[in-house]
């Protein structure tokens, strides 16, 4: 046992498991300032590490315990010595299947032709909606359903406990359908030709390849690349101060659009490719619209998803199926191209 006495103010680093994204960052700064045991908290995505100082004069032991405690019920732990990356096969293989059977129906769906009848551009609406339903139950959507769980805390002592929620998510589907229409005119702005298109294209096909395989945990060195806003300005997001403002659900609804949730960003992408305010703003409204049930499930109950003995199975079952849309709208593009013949 080791029994170390850490004095108050002491510069400390532990080793971190279970960092997916730039939002478990976010998430584990947060619980750990909020708890008052540390300060200056600094969880590095790249180093896997967390850096901080602690408040009061602790044992080793019962710091590591005690930080553990905050932050296992998000999916994360700490330990001292570095943790030794392995891949679960057995979680990758039952993955694989689950993803396997629902790609299979997504695919004799397109083969009907319902699929062809609901697209924007390139991106079919049903894709879109089913990301958005990956994206709302997995890690990356942490922050969140952070602030979901932070409004429905803040409100439960009063009597508004309801309409702040419904004014939150009504404010998220609206801002979403109106900043991607900004995205889709700045698409027309452009005039995107056939090459750029196909340029954006293939930028889509890499953001959403490094998601869906950082996803399966297989590569760790790939979570460097995924892309990610400044620390700085998601943060203050997620600080439960002055969320009695009746305002305040409102704004915060529309600003998630600009949160660090890598499958966010790819539709974005795609907004911008449609050249079309119309075209992009029903794309992100749909996004939008697929994320809305959990989130709304996570205000009122206040259950997290994706932190049950299953969660590994998921995040593999979703790497899969976010690995296949990205090749599935890329291979679109290229029939687009006239560079090959369609056989979706």
């Amino acid at each position: 046992m080791n029994k170390e006495l850490i004095k108050k103010g002491t510069k400390c680093d532990l080793y971190v498991k279970g960092m997916h994204c730039h939002a478990c960052k976010i998430v584990i700064e947060k619980k750990l300032t909020d708890s008052g045991i540390v300060k200056n908290v600094n969880a590095v995505m790249n180093e896997k590490k967390l850096y901080f100082e602690t408040e009061t004069e602790i044992e080793k032991n019962a710091l590591v315990e005690e930080i553990n405690w905050i932050i296992r019920n998000d999916g994360y732990t700490v330990s001292e010595n570095l943790y030794k990356h392995r891949i679960n096969w057995k979680d990758l293989l039952k993955g694989g299947l689950i993803a396997a059977v629902i790609i299979t129906a997504f695919i004799l769906l397109q083969k009907s032709g319902f699929t062809n009848m609901l697209q924007v551009s390139d991106l079919s609406l049903p894709v879109v909606f089913l990301i958005g339903v990956i994206a709302s139950l997995s890690s990356c959507m942490a922050v969140v359903g952070g602030l979901v769980l932070s409004i429905s805390s803040n409100y439960a002592r009063t009597q508004e406990k309801i309409r702040p929620l419904i004014l939150f998510h009504t404010a998220r589907i609206v801002g979403f359908f109106l900043l991607g229409g900004v995205l889709g005119l700045i698409g027309s702005v452009f005039a995107i030709s056939p090459i750029l298109y196909f340029i954006i294209s293939i930028v889509l096909f890499l953001v959403m390849m490094i998601l869906g395989l950082n996803l399966l945990e297989i590569f760790p060195f790939l979570q460097k690349f995924q892309l990610r806003i400044p620390g700085s300005f998601t943060r203050k997001l997620v600080e439960n101060r002055n969320l009695h403002n009746k305002f305040t659900p409102v704004i915060l609804g529309a600003i998630t659009f600009f949160l660090p949730c890598g499958f966010t960003q790819s539709m974005q992408i795609g907004a911008i490719a449609t050249g079309s305010f119309w075209n992009g703003a029903i794309l992100m409204l749909v996004f939008a619209a697929g994320t809305l049930p959990v989130l709304a499930i996570i205000s009122f109950t206040s259950i997290r998803f994706s932190k049950t003995p299953f969660s590994g199975i998921f995040f593999k079952t979703a790497g899969f199926m976010v690995i296949f849309f990205a090749l599935f709208n890329f291979i679109n593009s290229l029939v687009s191209m006239g560079i090959i013949s369609p056989f979706f």
